[in-house]
């Protein structure tokens, strides 16, 4: 860093905050520098975190929230250290913030007069003159019309421009060393927005204002900003001068970014990111872009890349967390690298329970107390964290579809079901409409069969649309909608399917309908029952990589039932083996995979057919 004056950094912040699941990791290694005087840029999709970066700078944030690392300091002070009575003197005096959205941060009763006097130093608010002297100077720098009048107005009766205009001014009035100008053009027309961007550019320079400017447009960062940091999934991943980023972006998604805006020519096609940003419930164990890195490597997945300093030979510094990255820097001979200093930065192992069945028993047959009864399921009890997959093995007739159906409450009134299903810590009571409803909304299954599962009288539009309306009745219209085309995205599914029957597709995008009407209801888990054994080895490809990208996505916890250990060993992060009904061995993949301690399991893997993949030549090699 240049031996400019540094007035706000942040370094390796991790920040936890409530959520109705348990603390949600929101940010999980926030680094950079502000210095004094410049314009500096948080960038990012929505969700990735520059609001709450924001949010947790001002201490606006919920008093459950938690700093678990890392340090934000203002001029040279730890703001976390600060109390709750010493914060609120920097807050607007020292510290100012523009919100989004001009007509929610305005007091609709107060007149706007009213409002900016709120922001001004006590010694001038309490003189009625000086008061009313500084109102009017304030709304004429920003360029309010009339303002003797404005002054007096409430906010509905201003422009969207204007009313922007006014929360600039508000911010301004107590004279600040810091602006933090959250989106603020999003809601207006690009005209105002070049007005309201030019303004703050004029006030910058009048009073030597240090702005933190957050937008996810590409456009008016180029414009504004001297120097930006690119957020994703809770961390930063690249800082650079504006210059230098616009001229060679260096991170995968950076170049993703670039490659998914609108260019002059209609002729060629934009490339949209695949996939989406992964759920800061469980986020993935490396890189978090790697599922989208059309760059990524084995080791992206597993390993947690560390933010590193790039000095880029006269160029100036910058930031880079991508190790395929940095190793093509290393081969160019032209930069120098320094790993930041950081004590953390893995992603804690998923721990949380999100299904459970405790002495779960099933019988046939006889009187429903009759003591005889064909036992078929016996006392099994499991657990699905958050996020994983826990494959159910065994052979034929063992007891995996009759568990999965009695966890469902799908096995009818000849079936005697005893112990609990518990959902996200609550017991589900199979008689109630409310608990059914709930664990319909929260479980689906997908099929052995796509095609005997799939109604043949249906479209696929019906199809889809039977669980939203069943399970969702308070999405609307456009909602369902939208849902519909989002579920043929993330299938890969033809933009025409809707509207045709199951017979007019193959057995694999059937099986991809299938999937898409099982996350219709957006559930949480995934009950797959066989789902690639009636597919070709092709086919069962595309469907293990799209379940394991939807996992990614969505956070989803599979139950895979299944008798093909080779889609065990690449789909779970756990199995449990039955045998007549019971579990005769539990325990992470791996482990049991290299030492099963049952004999049947260990009969079962000895019968498994093995290909040595390294003896296969292909074309490639």
């Amino acid at each position: 860093m240049s031996q400019e004056k540094i007035l706000l950094s942040l370094s390796h912040v991790k920040l936890a905050l409530p959520s109705a699941n348990g603390p949600l990791e929101a940010l999980s290694d926030v680094s950079f520098a502000v210095r004094e005087g410049e314009t500096f840029a948080l960038v990012g999709e929505s969700g990735c975190g520059k609001s709450l970066t924001a949010s947790a700078i001002m201490r606006l944030l919920p008093e459950e929230a938690k700093l678990l690392t890392g340090d934000i300091l203002f001029d040279g002070v730890s703001l976390p250290d600060l109390s709750e009575e010493a914060i609120r003197a920097w807050r607007g005096r020292r510290i100012a913030m523009i919100f989004q959205e001009p007509g929610t941060a305005l007091n609709p009763v107060m007149t706007v007069g009213d409002q900016i006097a709120e922001a001004l130093p006590s010694e001038v608010r309490s003189d009625r003159g000086m008061r009313e002297s500084e109102v009017l100077s304030w709304l004429t720098r920003v360029g309010i019309p009339e303002p003797r009048l404005s002054m007096k107005k409430f906010p509905h009766e201003l422009s969207g421009g204007q009313k922007q205009r006014v929360l600039i001014a508000m911010a301004l009035a107590a004279r600040p060393q810091l602006i933090i100008a959250d989106e603020p053009t999003t809601a207006l027309d690009v005209t105002l927005q070049r007005q309201v961007l030019q303004l703050l550019k004029d006030l910058q320079r009048e009073y030597g204002l240090t702005i933190l400017l957050i937008t996810h447009d590409l456009a008016v960062v180029k414009e504004t900003a001297d120097r930006l940091s690119l957020l994703y999934a809770g961390e930063t991943v690249e800082t650079a001068s504006v210059a230098d980023f616009f001229a060679r972006p260096l991170h995968p998604y950076a170049k993703a970014l670039f490659g998914a805006l609108p260019t002059p020519s209609r002729h060629i096609p934009l490339k949209p990111i695949e996939g989406s940003v992964p759920s800061l419930s469980d986020p993935p164990l490396g890189c978090r872009f790697a599922a989208r890195c059309p760059k990524a490597v084995e080791p992206c997945f597993g390993e947690h890349p560390l933010l590193t300093r790039v000095d880029m030979l006269g160029n100036g510094e910058r930031f880079l967390r991508c190790p395929v990255e940095l190793e093509n820097l290393k081969a160019g001979g032209k930069e120098t690298l320094a790993a930041q200093e950081t004590t953390w930065g893995e992603v804690a192992a998923r721990e949380k329970v999100l299904l459970e069945l405790q002495h779960v028993n099933v019988s046939y047959g006889g009187r429903f107390w009759d003591r005889h009864r064909k036992a078929i399921v016996k006392d099994i009890s499991l657990s699905l964290k958050e996020g994983e997959t826990l494959a159910l093995v065994g052979e034929s007739g063992s007891g995996k579809s009759t568990t999965a159906l009695a966890t469902l409450g799908l096995l009818g009134r000849g079936a005697r079901v005893t112990g609990k299903v518990i959902l996200d810590g609550e017991a589900l009571d199979f008689s109630r409409r409310e608990s059914l409803a709930r664990l319909r909304q929260s479980i689906q299954i997908i099929f052995q069969d796509p095609f005997a599962s799939l109604d043949p009288r249906l479209t696929i539009r019906e199809t889809l649309l039977e669980g939203m309306d069943a399970l969702r009745p308070e999405w609307g219209k456009a909602q369902k909608e939208a849902r519909l085309l989002s579920l043929l995205e993330s299938g890969g599914l033809p933009a025409d399917a809707l509207d045709r029957l199951p017979h007019a597709f193959s057995g694999g995008q059937r099986q991809r309908i299938a999937i898409a009407r099982a996350l219709a209801p957006e559930p949480r888990i995934l009950i797959c029952d066989e789902p690639t054994s009636a597919l070709d080895v092709s086919v069962q490809a595309q469907i293990l990589n799209l379940l394991r990208r939807l996992q990614r996505e969505k956070s989803l916890s599979y139950l895979f039932i299944t008798h093909n250990f080779a889609v065990v060993n690449y789909m779970a992060d756990r199995m449990a083996v039955m045998k007549d009904g019971e579990l005769v061995e539990v325990g992470e993949t791996q482990s049991i995979r290299e030492n099963p301690k049952s004999d049947y399991t260990r009969m079962l893997l000895e019968s498994v057919p093995k290909l040595e993949l390294s003896t296969v030549k292909t074309e490639e090699s």
